[in-house]
């Protein structure tokens, strides 16, 4: 039983619920009732009859205190055909009087229960008994009106429950229909198809979840849409660099090439450019997953770009670009892992670098926030669109397409240094410049 109601449907579980507490409800409504009208019935019969018994047996009375016979009240009665409504019963039990000889013939004995519900009394020294005739040939229109009472509550109820059930139906249909809708979709979803949407406008839980489920199907969609252009320019940085150096092989295989130190330099690059563009998947692999192993010390920023320019400070001169900084004294130390906010300052600061006319200059700045340190690297040159802004994080993105064939990157620079400063419970982000160019800043936490 409890399999075959698990196999059915939400509506059908539903309807069936309904129709359990409608059926329930109405029996419950019925006996209510029910009892309510034979009580209030027997009550008000009762009490009538009761008043009208005694009524006619005065009557009885005064005509026996007026004749003084009790012979000769029943002959009376008798020659008159009275329909006294009542018999009368003697000290033995039997009947002396009927006013109805089809039902209680005289002379017949009346149990001694049924005796006790009549009104005794004493004439000419013996005990009689006056029996309502109600109480022997039945409440006939009594048990009739009961009996139609009860027919007329029970049809009430059918018909009540009845369109209790249809209006269930129907309520159940509307309010299945939206879920319905989600199934259909969940599925088209599940199955892979993330543009599925449901067109259910309304304001409950089942519009909001509406609501939820298209923004999840169109989270699934852009996520699609990325891992498979990510996929692709994963392939297409892979191959450019893997095919140079298979040409290159095959040629010196096949006589073609002379192993010079050139060619031999130019191949060494193009695997360091295949083996950086692995690491730097790996890094992001890494960040994704929360995995990325992480190390950190109280550090000095002044001290981390110190170590920075080291590195790039010499390209910067060669580029013909001016280094300004602005980094306010006194700033506290902040709580990083030093050689990844440094490979972050170095992505930040190659990319300013790479966009940065000849001529023109790049301003760091460093300043104390409320709970943490807010680090910002601007560079002349053109400013950045309104699309590039929203995707200049995104991996394999590049503002400038005319540049997508170099060897400057991948475009994973700027992701990984979202990452990393994200990794630090920071926060970065791109803006343009009030006069031109671009700026990126990120903040990082104070160390306690």
């Amino acid at each position: 039983m409890i399999q075959r109601l698990r196999r059915l449907s939400f509506s059908a579980k539903l309807l069936a619920a309904f129709v359990v507490i409608i059926a329930l409800t109405t029996l419950a409504g019925y006996l209510f009732i029910n009892l309510s009208v034979d009580r209030a019935f027997t009550e008000f019969s009762t009490g009538r009859d009761s008043q009208q018994d005694r009524s006619t047996f005065n009557i009885f009375r005064m005509l026996y205190m007026q004749v003084g016979s009790m012979d000769a009240v029943l002959e009376s009665l008798v020659q008159a055909e009275s329909d006294l409504p009542a018999v009368i019963v003697n000290d033995s039990g039997l009947v002396v009087f009927s006013p109805d000889l089809r039902s209680v013939q005289v002379g017949q004995r009346l149990d001694s229960d049924l005796i006790e519900q009549g009104i005794s009394f004493t004439a000419e020294d013996q005990s009689w008994t006056y029996m309502p005739i109600r109480f022997l040939v039945g409440l006939e229109l009594e048990e009739g009106y009961l009996r139609r009472s009860r027919r007329s509550l029970w049809l009430a109820g059918l018909a009540a429950g009845l369109a209790a059930i249809a209006l269930s139906f129907v309520l159940i249909r509307q309010l299945t229909n939206p879920l319905r809708k989600l199934d259909r979709a969940s599925r088209q979803v599940a199955a892979g198809k993330f543009d599925e949407r449901v067109d259910i406008v309304s304001s409950d839980e089942i519009g909001r979840l509406a609501i939820s489920f298209n923004e999840m199907a169109a989270s699934l969609e852009t996520s699609e849409q990325v891992k498979r252009r990510m996929i692709a320019d994963i392939s297409h940085e892979l191959r450019t660099p893997i095919t140079a150096v298979r040409t290159a092989l095959e040629s010196l295989r096949d006589g073609l090439m002379e192993p010079t130190q050139a060619t031999l330099s130019a191949l060494h690059d193009k695997i360091l450019l295949t083996t950086r563009l692995v690491q730097d998947l790996h890094q992001l692999a890494l960040a994704d997953s929360g995995r990325l192993s992480m190390h950190p010390r109280p550090c000095s920023i002044e001290d981390l770009f110190e170590t920075i320019l080291e590195t790039i400070g010499v390209q910067i001169e060669d580029e013909g670009i001016t280094l300004v900084r602005g980094i306010d004294q006194n700033l506290p130390d902040v709580e990083v892992d030093a050689q990844r906010i440094e490979q972050v300052l170095l992505n930040l600061l190659a990319n300013a670098i790479r966009h940065t006319p000849a001529g023109g200059s790049i301003l760091v700045r460093a300043e104390r926030g409320d709970k943490n340190v807010q680090v910002s690297i601007c560079n002349s040159g053109s400013s950045l669109s309104d699309v590039d802004l929203s995707h200049v994080f995104d991996r394999f993105y590049r503002a400038d397409e005319a540049r997508s064939g170099d060897d400057t990157g991948a475009g994973l620079g700027l992701s990984i240094a979202k990452a990393l400063v994200e990794a630090h419970g920071g926060q970065i982000w791109a803006e343009n410049a009030p006069d031109s160019g671009a700026c990126f800043a990120f903040t990082l936490p104070i160390s306690s």
